[in-house]
């Protein structure tokens, strides 16, 4: 009877190490395997409205190029505050279905922080568009837009930062006041202060 037991008791004790060991086998697999939580991007969203159509012209290729199509906007988020932007597409007029590449222009970004103790001005971003597409819908009125903006510089707080940036929005004729709107996301992928001079 004694030996039943003594081979019982033995018999448990080795199911509960195996179990144990196996618990603290997949805790260490567990914690092998997991993935780092993803980072999460700052956006920042803009909202603007057409304030000039551009001016028709010729690059250096003799096509048609739509100079200076502006717009001006407010932004919300991660830097608060007015932006600007300033687009040279090709071809000119847009084609129904069709893709315009956009050529070159310029933005900027005045951000004004709101917080209680530092309100007001806290400087400017600025830059150029290195490349970027607006694909139009089949009535030739509503695109889809993808900005690669190049950061050239700034001020104040950002004074001596270089980068890039990114665009995806919406460019459509608002059904109330029927003026053409943009609105969108931009991200600042990567801002490094450049090196004094």
């Amino acid at each position: 009877m004694k030996t039943t037991r003594l081979f019982l008791f033995a018999a448990a004790l080795v199911l509960v190490a195996g179990l144990t060991a196996g618990v603290m086998a997949q805790g260490k697999a567990g914690a092998a395997f997991r993935l780092p939580p993803e980072p999460i991007t700052p956006v920042t969203t803009l909202n603007a409205i057409e304030v000039t159509d551009g001016a028709l012209g010729y690059d250096s290729q003799k096509q048609e190029v739509m100079f200076g199509y502006s717009f001006l906007g407010r932004t919300t988020g991660v830097y608060p505050g007015s932006f600007t932007l300033s687009m040279n597409c090709t071809p000119a007029v847009p084609i129904p279905s069709g893709t315009s590449e956009l050529t070159g222009g310029s933005w900027t970004l005045p951000v004004y922080t709101t917080e209680t103790k530092a309100s007001g001005y806290a400087g400017s971003l600025f830059g150029t568009i290195a490349k970027g597409t607006m694909s139009w819908d089949k009535t030739g009125t509503k695109a889809t837009l993808y900005l690669v903006l190049s950061v050239d510089g700034g001020t104040e707080a950002w004074d001596g930062v270089g980068g890039y940036a990114t665009f995806t929005g919406t460019l459509f004729v608002d059904e109330k006041t029927e003026k053409t709107m943009l609105t969108g996301d931009l991200v600042f992928n990567t801002i490094t202060v450049s090196p004094i001079q």
